[in-house]
Formats: structure tokens, C-alpha cells, sequence
């Protein structure tokens, strides 16, 4: 992609993506906790096909744009499960090795027609990919799924990408959420999204509803999770911009003792401390996409980038949200400050596939010393 395309992206996702408190207010708590209008206009812009390529009814812009529209999100703190559903479930799908499903599914994907969520996680967590709890049995002649997926995105979704194990390896199977015996729990989190519990009793899993093979499985999900990482780092990005946007405006217009409070050295030395983070974030991201869109990026060096980049936003992202909240004083930590719902955010998002340990444990495995 040209500059000039991604600068257009940019101004068009500053156009459509604007903050609005009594929206994410309204949402928290509520069943699915996004609004399919707003989902269905971003499918209208191209943005949930930015990945897909466009045989298959999207645009195939690459990790630069997909991270573009995640920072705006970000920023304008929208619910809507971006990261989840256009980026991780998409690419599992995409790199599944069902060629019928990816004529049938993805263009739908693109078109907001369906969302989809990856369920691949235990009951502990965690980022191996051999650590997923749902199991592949053969009962009466028919294969079905039985176990369970925690930590699931998007509880409202249409359908479920399943990671299972099954006797040839992992495999993973697009199952509805009305699929018989599935059944879905959902666990409200700091900023009053929700993630799923899914249990699987005898769920019915065809060959036909395999989208990986034990062949494909493992790089597919490799391949998801890593550009997922990124989305999720570009939307921490996004917020704690927009976090320190707050406490500059805040510092300029507070004042103490008869002056703006932003005039006290000790207080710029500590926005400027800010500024340092959210910069180092910046840069990282950017050397991340630049792998992860490179032609020939191996895995190791892929997945190297995606936890380097999560990393660094999943800690800078707290400590520019607390060091806002302790500038801020009282008024930072009511309900009524908007301020607060960028803080319970960055809690959710850097936990989220990882937080900032995690992320550096798996850094230094990939990169060992010479």
C-alpha cells in the first residue's frame, strides 16, 4: 500500500470512529455489548475485509491498514469486536484449508453479514497453542466436539471458530452458536464487555464444517493470533493517546495556587514521561507491521514481532492510564469522567491474549541469544 492510501484510510477512520461516552456507557453489561448497525457500516467502509483478499470479497490491504482502523477504535473506545472477529477469525479462516468454506464464508465475513469468534483458549489461559481444552471424539459414528473454551471474544457472535484435539492433531471447525450441545456462559470483565465460556457436550463437528485440517491447523492459528496481537497493540495505542490527549487538555485548564497546574515542572516532567511511552509504543508497532507485511516473514520472526509489540503497548498502556488518573486526583476515578472508561479498557486489553509478562517470556524464547 501507498502512503497516500494509508493516510486516506487513516482520515477516513478519524472521520467515522468518534468517541461517545453515553454509547459505551449504554452498552456496557448488555447482550452482545456492540450494535450490528455500526458493525454493518464498518463492513460498508471495507474495513472487516481489509484482510481478506479480493477474490474473496475484500480488499487485502495488509497489517498497516488493519492496524490503522484497530488504533482508531481504539481511541474512540468502539465495542464492536474488530479485533476478534475481522482480524483473528477472518485469518483462520483464510488460512484454513477448506476451500469451500472460504467461498462461502469470508465474503459474508467482509460483508457483515455473519461474525465469527475464535475459541482456542482453556480454562487457564494462556498463549501456547497446545493448550486448548475442546476435544474431538468419534460417537455413533459422528464426529462431535466435548470439553470447553474459555476467555472467548465476542459472546454475541454468529458462529465459532473451534480449536480442537483431535487423533490426527489440532483441527479447527466453524460451529454455529446454536449449534445442539454448545452451550455459553458469559464472564463480564473490568470495562463491562463480556468474554464466553463455552462448553461443548457431543456438538456435531462434519467434515464438512472443518476449516483446518491437522495439516493446516497450527499455522492458520499461528497466523491469527499473531495479527490479533497487533490489532489489539494498535487499539492500545489509540487509547492511550487518546488518554494523554485528556491530561494535557486537563493540565492546561486545572488551575492551583493561581496558575494552570501544567505550569509545575514536576507535572511536565511526568507528561513528558507519558509522551516517551506512547511514542516507544508507536515505534514498535510500526517495526511490527513492517515483519508482519513483509513477503517470506517467517514465523519465528512474526510471532517475535507481535509480542514485542504487545509487550511494549500492554505496559505503556497502564502506566500512561494510571499516571492520567493520579494527575487527574479525585475527578479521574468517578464513573461520570471519561477518563475512567479509557482506564477499565487498557485493564481488559492488555490482558487480553497476553499480557505484558507473558509477551516478554515469549519474546525471549523466540529470540534466543547468540
Amino acid at each position: 500500500m501507498t502512503d497516500d492510501t494509508l493516510r486516506m484510510l487513516r482520515d477516513s477512520a478519524a472521520d467515522f470512529a468518534t468517541f461517545d461516552a453515553s454509547r459505551v456507557r449504554r452498552l456496557r453489561g448488555t447482550d452482545p455489548g456492540f450494535e450490528r448497525m455500526v458493525w454493518q457500516q464498518m463492513a460498508e467502509m471495507g474495513w472487516l475485509g481489509a484482510l481478506i483478499p479480493e477474490e474473496l470479497g475484500g480488499l487485502g490491504l495488509g497489517a498497516g491498514a488493519m492496524t490503522i482502523i484497530a488504533e482508531q477504535l481504539g481511541h474512540a473506545l468502539y465495542p464492536e469486536p474488530y479485533s476478534a472477529s475481522a482480524v483473528a477469525a477472518t485469518l483462520a479462516l483464510l488460512h484454513g484449508d477448506n476451500a469451500a468454506l472460504k467461498q462461502d464464508l469470508l465474503p459474508r465475513l467482509a460483508a457483515g453479514e455473519i461474525i465469527a469468534s475464535l475459541a482456542w483458549q482453556n480454562e487457564r489461559g494462556g498463549l501456547s497453542l497446545d493448550q486448548c481444552a475442546a476435544n474431538l471424539s468419534e460417537q455413533g459414528g459422528k464426529s462431535v466436539l466435548q470439553g470447553a473454551s474459555r476467555f472467548v471474544a465476542a459472546p454475541g457472535a454468529d458462529a465459532f471458530i473451534v480449536a480442537a484435539r483431535s487423533a490426527r492433531g489440532l483441527e479447527l471447525y466453524w460451529i454455529e452458536r446454536d449449534a445442539p450441545g454448545l452451550s455459553r456462559a458469559s464472564e463480564l470483565r473490568a470495562d463491562g464487555s463480556a468474554s464466553a465460556h463455552l462448553q461443548f457436550a457431543a456438538v456435531a463437528a462434519p467434515v464438512r464444517a472443518r476449516i483446518a485440517s491437522a495439516a493446516a491447523a497450527n499455522a492458520a492459528l499461528a497466523v491469527a493470533l499473531d495479527h490479533a496481537l497487533l490489532a489489539t497493540s494498535a487499539e492500545l495505542l489509540g487509547l492511550m493517546n487518546c488518554a494523554l490527549e485528556m491530561t494535557l487538555d486537563y493540565l492546561r485548564t486545572r488551575v492551583q495556587f493561581g496558575k494552570p497546574i501544567g505550569s509545575f515542572q514536576a507535572l511536565q516532567h511526568r507528561a513528558v514521561d507519558m509522551y516517551i511511552q506512547r511514542e516507544l509504543t508507536r515505534a514498535t508497532l510500526t517495526a511490527a507491521v513492517a515483519v508482519l507485511d513483509e513477503p517470506g516473514c517467517t514465523p519465528a520472526r512474526r510471532a517475535a514481532a507481535a509480542s514485542s509489540a504487545k509487550a511494549r503497548a500492554s505496559q505503556a498502556a497502564l502506566a500512561i492510564c494510571k499516571e492520567a488518573l493520579q494527575m487527574h486526583g479525585a475527578i479521574g476515578y468517578t464513573d461520570e469522567y471519561d477518563l475512567g472508561l479509557y482506564f477499565n479498557r487498557a485493564l481488559v486489553l492488555c490482558a487480553a491474549l497476553g499480557n505484558a509478562g507473558a509477551h516478554r517470556s515469549r519474546y525471549a524464547s523466540l529470540t534466543p541469544l547468540p
